[in-house]
């Protein structure tokens, strides 16, 4: 009898080391060109929309209230423009990293393939093959993705972030200093909660685990099953495992929401200004004597700035 059954969650073995993700790099190594123009791609799809607002500014501000058409008509080219070459950039990327990423699921699934082979007897003694499979097929795309598309995403947030703070303070120094002060505080909250994040994913993928291991063997022991009269008995195991993995999913996409929800209380403390007798307004602070489209322009920024995935 397997040591770790179906019911057992398991421990992780190691805890996460640095050394680790320089051993998966070598899946990445062998795509290095292809990452490194799909990460050029993506920075300059991040840095046109970027401008967007701007053009709004301009339209709002200049073209509008000075009623030209030429203008508003060169802006409406312009936004068209950065839009089509925005789409062109991430489409690009979009199809470069999708053939990397399955390049790098395929690599490491014929690796842990062929280490799977070379274990001893008590490897698979010591587990269900449910959750073996688990491992080859789920955690795979896990590190895929992260080996792939996390790591880009990660650069580009920071390139974006960046850009975005440029061009709020080349807008308007106090205005962007009221915005960004609220970071600090977004970090700090990101700094408590992300431990309890990785720790209910982590139980979230061990009940997963569990109820996967017990759905292979069930199928592979259903004649058993059907010899015993033990439909019943199956059904209601299946369904508490079930109901584990869903709690604990709720519990992880709860705990990961508090991050963003956190970011949106940020946000309306930037853009929430208390008008004395009406209550709040949705205004900047401090932007009651800025034009239309500045204000605008900050509000997109500001939207774009939430918008990182930290």
């Amino acid at each position: 009898m397997a040591r770790n059954k179906f019911d057992v969650d398991e421990r992780l073995e190691s805890p996460f080391q640095w050394k680790h993700l320089k051993r998966a790099g070598r899946y990445i190594a062998k795509h290095k060109y292809k990452m490194l123009l799909a990460l050029l791609l993506s920075a300059l799809s991040s840095v046109a929309t970027l401008y967007i607002p701007k053009i709004t500014q301009w339209v709002l501000d200049e073209a509008v209230p000075g009623k030209d058409a030429a203008m508003i008509g060169r802006m409406a080219l312009l936004f068209v423009g950065v839009i089509s070459l925005s789409i062109v950039f991430t489409v690009i990327r979009s199809r470069m990293m999708a053939h990397v990423s399955q390049q790098i699921i395929y690599d490491i699934r014929a690796d842990l393939f062929a280490h799977l082979q070379k274990l001893p007897f008590s490897y698979y003694d010591s587990r269900p093959a449910g959750k073996i499979l688990v491992r080859v097929i789920n955690y795979v795309n896990s590190v895929s993705d992260i080996l792939s598309n996390g790591i880009i995403n990660m650069i580009i947030d920071v390139i974006s972030l960046a850009f975005i703070v440029v061009f709020m303070y080349t807008t308007d120094a106090t205005l962007a200093t009221v915005i960004v002060s609220g970071l600090p505080i977004f970090v700090a909250i990101i700094i408590l909660i992300k431990p309890r994040q990785r720790k209910a994913w982590q139980n979230q993928s061990n009940k997963n685990s569990n109820y996967n291991a017990y759905l292979a063997e069930s199928i592979d022991g259903v004649r058993v099953s059907q010899l015993f009269d033990r439909q019943e008995v199956n059904i209601s195991i299946m369904e508490k495992l079930a109901t584990a993995c869903r709690a604990a999913w709720l519990k992880a996409v709860y705990i990961s929401n508090c991050v963003w929800l956190s970011l949106d209380g940020r946000r309306e403390n930037g853009v929430l200004r208390r008008d004395p007798g009406h209550g709040p307004v949705r205004e900047p602070l401090l932007a009651a004597h800025h034009q239309p489209g500045e204000h605008l322009q900050f509000l997109r920024q500001q939207h774009r700035l939430s918008g990182t995935h930290f």
